[in-house]
Parts: structure tokens; C-alpha cells; sequence
């Protein structure tokens, strides 16, 4: 059977419609997978896994463009939107939502970068209204794919690199942002929930020149004590972990304790650096509030003053409402007051 295109109106999804443009064209035909000639059970398993792989992929990057097409509605009449991509430090082309006021006012304006959750994850519209607010508020905002963010390519999301290459994303988007007309170069932070806190933290000890603010919402900061606490201390530990960690990071903990070191946080504090919010929830069962604590504690024996460390109560790993709301609240005083003069603590 073949393809054909979309009629405007064509329901994909529960809520979700899809409006093609004049002069759509068709989707492309599926290529037919080949009759394997084969009937070793071994090999029919392997290309049957094979070809499950490629449909999950296909599936994943549909899901993507339908959720792309729900974030262009959020915006619709309250921002100005649009996807694009810039180059990463080695080149690779990095998927960014970019967001600015419908009327950009005169001068030169703050700017945000967003680093979503899930090392996997991806942006999803859903933060449209968080980040709208930013906006609001007069800022630009640029939300990254980073690499290894699902709904692209296998080769996109297989290019995990924890705490190192993805690192180098967030670092030039921040001038990606720095060269864009209208944005005060001198004035943008960044910040993330979850694997995004952990690239905040990782950005902002890497480059803390470049940077005019850090939010961090309960990121990880400690790779070694994840991977190396008993059950019993981490209770979030998985079997596999260190095997997973093992691909991403190129070498086991086992054979380079100090690579895993120099990529957590907690052990890269120094004295200076750019006003800092760390925020979490002492209910999270997925990153323990302890990494926080230590993060907190770690900065403070550093001499670090221009930075706090606020506890969500009753907040899980991502915060129920009105827990979310309040925790977003804080996110946008503290970096009203960052650009407006009065960073806390110092």
C-alpha cells in the first residue's frame, strides 16, 4: 500500500492534529524489509530485533514531530518560535528550540538556556508554559536537543557522552545565544531539571566566565558515590549501571575512578563563580536530595558565597503541583534579581 499525504485534519493522536501546508507531498514509501534467507533461529532472532529497532525509531521520531507541532501551538500569538539547529564544538548539529518576545523591546535583552531531563529525554511542549514566562518577563530562551536526545537518529542518540561531549553542547549554545542580535552576551544563565541540573552544574564548572547565572533543579552531582554505594545507600542503583555508565563515559569506574570524579560536580566546587540556585525536593525518589546537600556543602568549604540551596518540601523528582510552581516561582525571582543587581548571598 502506498503513502499518500496528509488531508489538513488528519487525527494522529488523541488531541493532536496534524495541518500539513499547501502542496504537501507524500510521505515516502516504506522500503519492504527483505525475506531473510536464512532459518538459523539464532539469525532470524537478530534481524527480527533488527528490524523492531528501526520501527521503534521511526515511531519515536514521528511521536517527536507531532510534539514539535504541539510546542508551535503553545506558541502561537504569545511567543516568537522556531526550531533550528547551530554546530557543536566538533560540529555536530544540535536540535534548539528558541524562543523570544513577539516584539523584541529596544536594546539588548537576558537570556535563558534550558537543559531538559533524561540524558534520553528530549523538550517537550509541555515546558512551553514554564519557559513562556521567561519570556514574558523579557528574556530569550533557548531550549537544546542535546546530543543523545531521543527523537532523532539512532546516531544522535547514541552519541552519549555523560558529562563530556554533551557538556560541549550546552557551551556553544551559550554563544550560539552570546552572537544572536539582541542578547546582552553579558547577561545569560543557565539551567535544567534532573540530567539538565547535571549539564547546568557541569556547564557552569567548565565556563564559569561564560555564564551570568546557574539554576540547578535536583541534578545528580556525584557519578562516583552513584556507582559505587551499596543498595542500601543508593537505593536508585541498577544492575547495569555501571555497564551503562561504562558506554557513555568510554572507560568503567573501575578502571578510571578519576574520569568519573572529574565529571561530577560535587568535586569541581570553587570559590568563584556565578550566582547559583540549587532546588530540590526532600521527597525525590529518583536523585537523592543528599547530592545536593553535598553540592551545597562542597561549595561552601570552597569559600563560595553567591550561591543558596533551597528545599522543596514534600517535592518529589520533578515536583507534584503546587511544589512545581513554587519551585519555578523561585527559579524566575532569583535570576530577576541576579540580572537586576542583587544576586543572593553575596
Amino acid at each position: 500500500m502506498r503513502s499518500k499525504a496528509l488531508a489538513a485534519g488528519t487525527l494522529l493522536a488523541v488531541s493532536t492534529w496534524v495541518v500539513l501546508p499547501a502542496g504537501g507531498q507524500p510521505a515516502p514509501e516504506p522500503v519492504a524489509a527483505p525475506v531473510p534467507a536464512t532459518d538459523d533461529p539464532a539469525e532470524l532472532k537478530r534481524l527480527w530485533a533488527q528490524q523492531q529497532d528501526a520501527e521503534r525509531w521511526e515511531k519515536g521520531r514521528l511521536l517527536k514531530q507531532i510534539d514539535d507541532l504541539q510546542v508551535e501551538l503553545a506558541a502561537r500569538g504569545v511567543l516568537d518560535y522556531r526550531k533550528l539547529d547551530y554546530a557543536s564544538t566538533d560540529g555536530l548539529r544540535i536540535p534548539a528550540y528558541l524562543f523570544k518576545p513577539l516584539a523584541m523591546p529596544a536594546g539588548k535583552v537576558p537570556a535563558v538556556i534550558y537543559a531538559h531531563g533524561g540524558q534520553h529525554g528530549q523538550f517537550r511542549s509541555r515546558m512551553v508554559p514554564r519557559l513562556a514566562e521567561f519570556v514574558r518577563r523579557g528574556y530569550v530562551v533557548l531550549a537544546p536537543d542535546y546530543r543523545s536526545s531521543s527523537g532523532y537518529t539512532m546516531e544522535f542518540h547514541d552519541a552519549a557522552d555523560y558529562g563530556g561531549r554533551e557538556i560541549d553542547d550546552m557551551l556553544a549554545a551559550r554563544d550560539f545565544l552570546a552572537a544572536m542580535p539582541g542578547v546582552d552576551a553579558q547577561r545569560i544563565a543557565i539551567i535544567g531539571e534532573s540530567h539538565g541540573g547535571y549539564n547546568t552544574l557541569m556547564a557552569l564548572a567548565r565556563a564559569p566566565e561564560r555564564f551570568a547565572a546557574g539554576v540547578d533543579f535536583f541534578g545528580p552531582t556525584d557519578l562516583v558515590w552513584r556507582l559505587t554505594a551499596s543498595p542500601g545507600e543508593n537505593p536508585n542503583a541498577e544492575p547495569g549501571d555501571r555497564e551503562v555508565f561504562a558506554r557513555m563515559v568510554g572507560r568503567s569506574i573501575d578502571e578510571a575512578p578519576e574520569l568519573y570524579r572529574a565529571r561530577s560536580p560535587r568535586y569541581l566546587a570553587t570559590a568563584s563563580g556565578p550566582p547559583l540556585l540549587i532546588l530540590h525536593g526532600d521527597k525525590d525518589a529518583i536523585v537523592s536530595i543528599r547530592e545536593s546537600a553535598w553540592m551545597a556543602e562542597a561549595l561552601e568549604k570552597a569559600g563560595r558565597k553567591n550561591f543558596s540551596f533551597h528545599v522543596i518540601h514534600d517535592g518529589q523528582h520533578g515536583y507534584p503541583r503546587p511544589q512545581m510552581d513554587e519551585a519555578w516561582r523561585l527559579a524566575y525571582d532569583f535570576l530577576d534579581r541576579v540580572f537586576g543587581g542583587q544576586a543572593p548571598g553575596g
